[in-house]
């Protein structure tokens, strides 16, 4: 559900492209023609990486070529996040500098990054075929790539170096960056069948705020095992390969709290205490400090220990500028271009952005109508679009992807946009934060205005959200509430409205012998998922349909018996399912109206795939999770299929020119009311 889904993109950045693009080196003789990593994440042996060099002539020198395959297997909220990483470099074997370097990363969508160097000068591209930005490199400069360490190797193991620092490129990124070593020690190290020494040292990137623990072979500075934030990559043999798991990321990006708080989005005050480790960025105590947050602490290493309050001021929309506004000004200009993910010069979210806010008064009301188009239109999965054209033509993904979609529709019509990365209360695992990004818009002499269409805060943003940063991660080690306020009110009992009291009560889910609770909390009506989180509710609308405030995915009505007492709650859930592949049926015999709907449909939560299939004059659809056929035997008055149980309705969302692009099954699932005894 939507409530519950956090943005994994800044996560997976740090944790494999930071420390991955710092090089696995070694002298250049005597290596085999391939090697291999393994990939630990909280004990799980979750990936591996596989490498391979080679001599060839290029321009009419020759080159060493060296290609990195790194595949990771990860988890959360049950969807698979699955990444793979591609890089090559093209090395001078002289110099043992890169001249071109290319990465390639795939989650659902695909994240690209080269460089090509010379003569002290490095242009770097996010977009095959794209514009390269140039970077003069400073004498002393060091490039790296995935099989050198010679600066190391001087100072450290040959040397009597304890502690340095060297300005690097950084190639996924394209800046200067300013690592700092320390040496350790030595220790021996068996891996892969072989025993090693190692000179053991720490970096601290202090543009990403990450530190390292590297252990370098003696001889010949090649590395033999790297430690993140307990993230551990080590010299494996081949067949790691065929031992790889899933690792469920769920620990890493929730902290469980003291305070269970249904009401999410009327949550107007919020004290916690915090111990977070992050990266992505360098965090300082003056950074964590802005209007509508206050941190009271210290940060060393990134490693955030202290207090936060947060009591955030709506934004009325008074003095916005005017829409469409022209903002010149350079502190601005970077959020109003496209970047890798947020394509904001792509034509369709050109044409729907402005689509969108044709008639808007000014750039608020333009950028409140967006935030709610995507609020409504963008279902929540893991894993997500990921980009912004992406989440748009697949029309779902995290709340990494609602920003990034937002942001980019933003800046399509002419207003800055960024991300926002931290953190977000939840009433997940009985009340958590859980790493999370939402959207900033700049508001002229308001300034940076924060709004989360993923929780369906379109103009505004509760005091459950902390901010890090923009390319940060949240990987939290303590958090405790200490106070809260829902609305203008001090937390206390409240008593039920008379209006409500009939709702209360415990409701028999009998497929799954689970019970859901109606409760009333924090000035609302909320629903008690057993196993999941406690979400508010909206009052019912005028069909007396109560949806959770902070998603549009489930919502419940109640059913009353003759003598006008409610006996029974009704709980939908609306699942959409992106079509994959037509139907290879050439059946002549097959209606033409049922022709389009034909064929495979992906659950992406879940990656089953639901076949829709014609047979014997009717229409059926194989559900893998069930393992069973379901007939959908006729229309309702709605235009939906029914199926056969009469029990849950299924539509297909086509698009003008008649290509079916989506099927939606509404699941409806009845539960009775226990008697009170």
């Amino acid at each position: 559900m939507k409530t519950i889904i956090f943005s994994l993109r800044c996560f997976l950045l740090y944790l494999f492209l930071s420390i991955w693009t710092s090089g696995f080196g070694q002298s250049y003789k005597n290596l085999p023609e391939t090697w291999n990593y393994a990939i630990e994440i909280s004990g799980v042996l979750c990936g591996y990486s596989e490498s391979n060099l080679t001599s060839i002539e290029k321009d009419g020198k020759e080159l060493l070529s060296l290609n990195d395959n790194i595949v990771v297997k990860l988890s959360v909220l049950g969807g698979g996040v699955d990444m793979k990483i591609v890089s090559q470099y093209f090395i001078d074997p002289d110099t043992k500098n890169p001249v071109s370097i290319e990465h390639i990363v795939t989650t659902t969508a695909e994240m690209y990054a080269s460089t090509k160097i010379e003569n002290n000068v490095a242009w770097f591209a996010t977009v095959k075929g794209g514009e390269a930005k140039e970077t003069q490199l400073p004498s002393g400069v060091i490039l790296e790539n995935s099989i050198s360490y010679p600066h190391l190797m001087n100072d450290f193991i040959r040397g009597n170096v304890k502690e340095k620092s060297y300005s690097v490129f950084d190639d996924m990124r394209g800046v200067i960056a300013t690592k700092t070593y320390k040496r350790i020690g030595v220790e021996t190290l068996d891996l892969a069948g072989k025993t090693f020494q190692a000179t053991v040292l720490e970096e601290l990137n202090q543009t990403l705020g990450t530190t390292t623990k590297l252990w370098l072979n003696t001889e010949n500075s090649f590395p033999l095992k790297i430690d993140v934030l307990g993230r551990v990559i080590y010299l494996a043999d081949q067949s790691v390969k065929k031992k790889i798991q899933t690792v469920d990321l769920e620990k890493m990006l929730f902290a469980k709290v003291n305070r269970l708080i249904s009401n999410v989005t009327d949550i107007s005050y919020m004290k916690a205490e915090a111990k977070i480790e992050s990266a992505g960025e360098w965090i300082t105590p003056e950074g964590l400090n802005f209007k509508g947050q206050k941190f009271t602490g210290t940060v060393t290493n990134n490693l955030i220990e202290g207090v936060f309050e947060i009591e955030p001021e709506r934004y009325s929309g008074i003095n916005a500028p005017g829409f469409p506004s022209d903002f010149k000004n350079e502190t601005f200009e970077k959020y109003l271009y496209p970047e890798s993910l947020i394509e904001s010069d792509h034509p369709d979210l050109i044409n729907e952005a402005q689509k969108i806010t044709e008639g808007s008064k000014d750039s608020w009301e333009a950028a409140v109508r967006l935030s709610k188009w995507v609020a409504e239109n963008i279902h929540g999965a893991v894993p997500g679009g990921t980009s912004a054209i992406n989440t748009y033509t697949t029309k779902e993904g995290e709340c990494g992807s609602h920003s990034r979609l937002l942001a980019a529709f933003c800046r399509a019509v002419g207003i800055p946009a960024r991300l926002s990365v931290g953190c977000m209360y939840t009433p997940y695992l009985g009340g958590s934060f859980g790493q999370h990004a939402w959207t900033e818009v700049y508001m002229g002499d308001a300034g940076w205005i924060a709004v989360d269409a993923t929780a369906f805060e379109f103009d505004f943003v509760d005091a459950g959200h902390i901010r890090l940063g923009e390319k940060t991660s949240f990987n939290p080690k303590e958090m405790k509430i200490i106070d809260y306020r829902i609305g203008s009110e001090k937390t206390t009992e409240m008593e039920v409205p008379e209006q409500f009291k009939d709702y209360i009560g415990k409701y028999l889910f009998a497929e799954r012998n689970s019970v859901f609770e109606i409760l009333y909390q924090d000035g609302n009506l909320a629903v008690n998922i057993p196993g999941q989180s406690v979400l508010s509710l909206n009052n019912p609308d005028e069909n007396g349909i109560f949806y959770p405030k902070m998603t549009r995915q489930i919502n419940f009505s109640f059913l009353k018996d003759n003598k006008g007492k409610i006996n029974e709650m009704k709980l939908q859930q609306i699942i959409p399912l992106q079509k994959k592949s037509e139907s290879e049926n050439s059946d002549e015999n097959i209606p033409e109206k049922i022709k389009p709907i034909l064929g495979n449909y992906l659950l992406t939560q879940a990656q089953a795939e639901f076949k829709v299939f014609y047979n014997d004059g009717a229409l059926f659809i194989n559900d893998p999770l069930l393992n069973k056929v379901v007939k959908l035997p006729d229309l309702n008055e709605n235009g939906m299929w029914i199926d056969e149980f009469n029990k849950n309705e299924v539509e297909f969302e086509i698009k003008p020119d008649g290509e079916v692009i989506r099927m939606i099954i509404y699941s409806n699932i009845l539960m009775q009311k226990q008697v009170e005894l």
